[in-house]
């Protein structure tokens, strides 16, 4: 009886504050839902996972972390900067990120700021980093040449000696201007400009890359400037093809039986992010995204708020720092102005060409709901 006469509704505020820190944000909702006193308890946040954002840096060259998000169509910014001045991008998962200064590789917590130096390669400069939890690989394209250095981490945590490769072997494979490599069924793959792959076992680290003798090309009539390698969702192992302003885009798909690749008419409902050292593909319960490629364009920025990356449960969200928001967060448009360019797939006449106007080396898309790695060059 005693329970049935409680008045929940007037619990104190900060045991509502510490009720909240407990749950997930996406328990947020329908804990507001129960009655006005608790709906005014919940602070505004933004969804981080609800779709990838384009995470880069404020100002090249510096560490200053802001959040692109296409769904809210806001930038989010986060006030503290990494403490690596000058660091490049490398790689990176949902909440953790790899960048790179000359000789030095650091792994970086993206909602605590926490640094972690990684050994030090003695290589002047890499095309490409690849990382994973016990592995560094630095790779390097130059006038054809193909070299790779390994460092694997034991299980005592310390750091084994570098394993060095290089052949000249393989003049005439150029990688793509992108050059962003991409693990597809255990192998790592580098993308050719012509449509040439280029593949490394690290079981035959001794061997380095094999220039496959199929596909020769990405076929004909196929109009592009920039390509990018993608490992899909579905283990596809796809390229994007975009053209010199933005349009056109084309998707292939290598047929593996033929060794050739298929141009991709549809992209069954899932949504592609590309146009920087990343590229995914996500099947996403926003209906307007489906079958679209966006492309992001490098100025003429929306409306900036500074918040706090905060994790719950495993769910990261933007977190309004005070005076920054209205309480009411509302979800996103497909108004997009400036800032990002979208092509439906497929529909060429319905897409808007648009010029570079910064380069994308401090940009990359990144999913806050994926602990896949996501590899890109630095």
């Amino acid at each position: 009886m005693e329970a049935e006469q409680r008045d929940w509704s007037s619990l104190p505020e900060d045991l509502l504050d510490e009720i909240l820190r407990r749950l997930r944000w996406s328990s947020h909702p329908s804990f507001a839902s129960t009655c006005r006193a608790w709906r005014s308890a919940v602070p505004p946040f933004y969804r981080a996972w609800v779709t990838p954002v384009l995470l880069n840096t404020a100002h090249v060259g510096t560490t200053n972390l802001r959040f692109y998000s296409p769904y809210f169509h806001k930038n989010f910014e986060i006030d503290c900067t990494l403490d690596a001045p000058g660091a490049k991008i490398c790689c990176s998962t949902g909440h953790r990120l790899t960048v790179c200064v000359d000789h030095l590789i650091m792994d970086a917590q993206l909602h605590t700021g926490h640094i972690h130096k990684l050994p030090r390669f003695f290589v002047r400069r890499f095309h490409f980093v690849v990382r994973d939890r016990r592995k560094v690989l630095g790779l390097k394209n130059t006038l054809g040449m193909l070299e790779i250095t390994r460092c694997i981490q034991h299980g005592d945590g310390k750091w084994g000696h570098r394993e060095f490769w290089d052949t000249d072997s393989y003049r005439g494979f150029f990688a793509s201007p992108v050059r962003n490599p991409v693990f597809h069924r255990g192998l790592l793959y580098v993308l050719g400009e012509d449509g040439r792959l280029a593949v490394y076992d690290e079981r035959c680290h001794d061997k380095g890359f094999e220039i496959l003798d199929s596909p020769m090309s990405f076929g004909a009539g196929l109009d592009f400037e920039n390509s990018y390698l993608l490992d899909s969702d579905q283990g596809e192992l796809m390229a994007i093809l975009v053209g010199r302003h933005g349009t056109p885009v084309h998707v292939v798909k290598l047929n593996e039986q033929t060794m050739e690749w298929d141009k991709v008419e549809s992209l069954e409902g899932r949504t592609l992010f590309t146009g920087t050292l990343a590229t995914m593909i996500k099947k996403t319960d926003v209906k307007w995204m489906h079958n679209k490629v966006f492309l992001p364009r490098l100025y003429e920025w929306p409306e900036t708020i500074h918040v706090n990356l905060v994790e719950r449960g495993g769910e990261f969200a933007f977190v309004p720092k005070s005076g920054c928001v209205d309480a009411t967060v509302k979800d996103g448009d497909h108004t997009f102005g400036a800032m990002m360019c979208s092509y439906e797939l497929g529909q060429n006449e319905n897409a808007t060409e648009f010029w570079w106007t910064e380069k994308l080396n401090y940009s990359i898309w990144l999913d806050f709901d994926s602990a896949t790695s996501v590899l890109v060059l630095s």
